[in-house]
């Protein structure tokens, strides 16, 4: 009843990658390759091209490295002063708890 016959609905279809039947674009290119291969009396063969030398590091990068070895020595020294900080305060709690007189609050419990 509520049918739309003007356009036709939408279906799913599921193309496995695993069927060499559906792929016959990488058995297309395989076949091109065993050609050339086979044409060629030696396997051509690509030189690597790289950015920058490895051998000779740029001055800019070093200082980037020295930037961040520096940042992380500081965030360590930070982290340090932090957790320092957090046992000593912590210790002084403790000496506050043992110092403390609670009679009063478990006086106050009891009576409840």
């Amino acid at each position: 009843m509520f049918r739309n016959v003007r356009t036709e609905p939408r279906q799913f279809s599921f193309r496995s990658r695993h069927l060499p039947a559906l792929d016959e674009a990488r058995l297309e290119r395989k076949e091109r390759i065993e050609q050339e291969l086979q044409g060629a009396e030696e396997p051509t063969r690509r030189s690597i091209r790289l950015r920058r030398s490895a051998a000779a590091p740029s001055a800019e990068r070093l200082e980037r490295r020295q930037a961040q070895i520096q940042a992380s020595k500081w965030a360590m020294l930070r982290a340090a002063l932090i957790a320092v900080g957090l046992v000593w305060l912590a210790w002084k709690g403790l000496q506050w708890v043992e110092q403390s007189d609670f009679s009063s609050v478990l006086k106050w419990m009891e009576d409840a």
